[in-house]
Parts: C-alpha cells; structure tokens; sequence
C-alpha cells in the first residue's frame, strides 16, 4: 500500500519551487501554513516560502499582499506559487525575528525596549494597520508574534489569513 508525503513535505517535491528555491529548513509551523527559510537560486537571497495548507486562507494572504506591496510595514511578497490542487506556497522577505521574541529577549536582559523604540514600533505598527484599511482589509490576526522586525529595526505586518 502507497502512503503519500505527508503535508508538510510537499513544499520538497515540488518542481516549480525547487526550480528557483534551495530549501534549508522548517523555521515555522502552525495549523494553517508552515514556514521555511530557502535560498533563490538566480541571486541567492534569503528568503521564507510559507505553505498555506487551507484554500481560503491561502487566497486570502496572497490578496492582501498583492494590494499591500508597496508599504514599507507590511513583508514583502515576491512571488507565490498556487494551483488548485496544491497548497499555495508564498515568497516573502526572510526577516529573523519578531516582537514577541525582541519583547522576551528584553526581558531576560531586564533592560527593557527604550521609549524610542516602542514609539518608533507604534507608529510603524499604525502605517501598517493604516495600508490595511485603506485598502479595506482587516488583518484578522494582530499580535506580537506577526509583527516581523528587520535586521535593521523596521517592524512589518505579517500573516494576513484565516
């Protein structure tokens, strides 16, 4: 009896990602979608192909960063791979950490975020909220661990599903 691949390992068998895409590894995995870090081969960026396993959510990510593309504070798409009888694999900007981890590093530290910072964050989380309802999407899922953070300290909107 044949058994097929489970889920999260169709990201690897697929030949229109492992085209363009070296995988290195698993760097997230929930209910709805899991997340790798890979490689482009054409200028070896780093970036995370994030598989959404449910259609709607899927339909729903790729949508909203379509119309969001050009906000500073919302990750970056640069491509996605879809058909219908696959599950929708996204390409985004890799971004190392998010505020949830930044906010529990300070604390372990027990210096704390610096008033700048948390201003900074807030307006970037506001311009963010504000590309979303201009465009009129609801983020459905705001919190620490979506607010994706930049090597360079720019915070952006991520995850827009379910």
């Amino acid at each position: 009896m044949e058994h097929p691949l489970p889920k999260s390992w169709s990201i690897h068998t697929r030949p229109d990602i492992i085209a363009k895409y070296v995988i290195m590894e698993r760097v997230g995995s929930g209910t709805y979608a899991d997340v790798y870090r890979a490689r482009r081969l054409s200028d070896n960026l780093i970036v995370a192909l994030k598989e959404a396993h449910d259609y709607q959510s899927g339909f729903r990510k790729i949508e909203a960063l379509q119309l969001l593309q050009n906000c500073p504070n919302i990750v970056v798409m640069h491509e996605y791979f879809w058909r219908e009888d696959e599950d929708a694999v996204l390409v985004l900007e890799f971004l190392r950490t998010d505020l949830a981890a930044v906010i529990e590093e300070a604390k372990k530290k027990e210096s704390g975020v610096p008033v700048g910072e948390v201003k900074r964050w807030t307006l970037q989380i506001l311009r963010g909220i504000d590309a979303c309802h201009r465009n009129m999407i609801v983020h459905r899922d705001l919190k620490s661990g979506n607010l994706l953070v930049s090597d360079d300290g720019v915070l952006k909107l991520a995850d827009f599903g379910q």
